[in-house]
């Protein structure tokens, strides 16, 4: 499904969170055989992590934290893609499995203390970071990712980082 992104040194993959990073940084990382790195190991909002990674080559990262800076990864090398997924089944995910204390941290990255954090990050990501980031830039529809082999279609009992 994504095996031509394989010219890419790395590959970030990004959104809201709920939208379906981790599953989609999993599925990009087994069809272009790069190593895949978790949120977790990014202490989630570590930017220097982040770097860190970028610098050692051939993994797809997942990072919804990290976001609001996509558009300061400016290496030619780097492919930076964003989940989009519905806002309406974001919503519904986050109040089953997301924290109200992430959703707070997540809207004062973008300098908001209310409001639909997955529009923000959409318009955000559509008004300032892709035109930015140009031929970088690229989007997964969430939608997409149900045929591949990898996707979990029955997700009774799921937690918030489980992908098998």
């Amino acid at each position: 499904m994504f095996e031509s992104l394989k010219e890419f040194n790395s590959i970030v993959i990004s959104g809201p969170q709920r939208s379906g990073t981790r599953i989609a940084a999993k599925i990009v990382a087994h069809d272009t055989s790069k190593q895949y790195i978790d949120e977790k190991y990014l202490n989630f909002h570590d930017s220097r992590l982040l770097r860190y990674y970028l610098n050692n080559g051939n993994v797809v990262i997942q990072c919804p934290g990290l976001c609001h800076l996509l558009h300061n990864i400016q290496d030619k090398l780097t492919l930076v893609v964003v989940v989009r997924r519905s806002i309406s089944e974001i919503i519904a995910s986050e109040h089953l499995k997301w924290p109200e204390v992430s959703r707070k941290i997540e809207l004062a990255k973008y300098g908001y203390s209310e409001g639909i954090i997955s529009e923000i990050k959409y318009n955000y990501w559509n008004n300032v970071q892709k035109p930015i980031l140009d031929n970088n830039a690229r989007e997964i529809r969430y939608n997409t990712l149900k045929d591949h082999i990898l996707f979990i279609h029955n997700r009774k009992n799921f937690n918030w980082d489980q992908t098998e």
